[in-house]
């Protein structure tokens, strides 16, 4: 939804589908960051580009990031890059893990992105690397994060692009009026939790793209999905193998099926006895659960009955 300023003006929404053509958006950014271990190095050696190195990192440059400098590039080297990205994209892949709008050299924004790659952690010495420029981990970032921390990360970069479902590209501005008083981040525990669980959320979304393709993969299922996640693991259930199943459940066949006595019964015996819950669930098959969704919805119109 827009908003509206105090002085009547209307806001940009801070995430948003991007609507121009391919050709138009590649104009627009002064540069793109690729990663080199999912593109072929034939598809961007030709490039301007230079490696996101931190010291902290004990990783070979040529396995980091790279900041592509797109504003260096002629007509037709640009019209070369729309078919490549065009071509990855048919494959199922993005070329680019992000572009990036600012006014700001290379220099600065790939000082303040090198940054950002190692984070430390409250009460722990070593080193973690945040994997902000994958696509798959900043969408959730922009749900995850509030505006304070996002614009941290962008810092000196105005607006972030990434593809998401289908191709689609979308876009994160920077939302306030003024630049952040720190770049660092100062990530606390809360963030961390969720951040920790980026991988395992992106793998119930893969599977439910096959499971159930009719649930459109939007903010607000990655949410349902991470809270379905929590709930899991509180149980808990040890294995991601097992929050997965839990997740497909729920999603799959009713929001509220654990709370039908079959699943409640082994949800407690793996409580107190632990084990594994895809075992205890191997009597069940589809039909079944379908079965006790019908019972939830009956339980539900029962008790909104007079």
């Amino acid at each position: 939804m827009t908003q509206v300023m105090r002085d009547g003006t209307l806001a940009e929404p801070a995430t948003e589908t991007v609507s121009e053509p391919l050709a138009d958006l590649l104009t627009r950014q002064r540069f793109a960051l690729l990663n080199p271990l999912t593109v072929e190095e034939v598809d961007w050696s030709d490039l301007p580009s230079q490696p996101l190195e931190n010291p902290a990192a004990k990783i070979r440059s040529h396995l980091m990031p790279r900041l592509v400098r797109l504003h260096e590039l002629n007509k037709a080297q640009r019209l070369a890059l729309i078919a490549r990205i065009e071509r990855y994209q048919k494959r199922g892949s993005a070329f680019f893990c992000a572009l990036l709008e600012t006014q700001a050299s290379a220099e600065r924004v790939a000082g303040h992105l090198q940054e950002q790659l190692v984070q430390r952690r409250k009460g722990d010495s070593r080193r973690w690397w945040l994997r902000f420029y994958d696509p798959l981990v900043f969408r959730h970032l922009c749900w995850q994060w509030q505006d304070e921390h996002l614009d941290r990360l962008l810092g000196p970069i105005s607006a972030w692009c990434w593809q998401g479902e289908g191709g689609q590209w979308q876009r994160r501005r920077y939302q306030a009026e003024t630049p952040p008083r720190f770049s660092y981040l100062f990530l606390e525990p809360q963030h961390w939790a969720k951040i920790d669980r980026i991988t395992l959320l992106n793998a119930c979304l893969m599977n439910l793209q096959v499971f159930a393709p009719q649930q459109p993969q939007t903010p607000g299922l990655w949410r349902w999905v991470d809270e379905l996640i929590v709930r899991a693991r509180n149980i808990p259930l040890a294995s991601d193998r097992d929050c997965q199943r839990y997740v497909e459940q729920a999603v799959c066949h009713h929001p509220d099926i654990h709370a039908h006595p079959e699943l409640r019964a082994r949800l407690d015996r793996i409580r107190e006895q632990g084990g594994s819950y895809i075992t205890a669930c191997k009597d069940l098959d589809a039909a079944t659960l379908e079965r006790l969704a019908a019972d939830m919805n009956s339980r539900i119109t029962c008790k909104e009955a007079p």
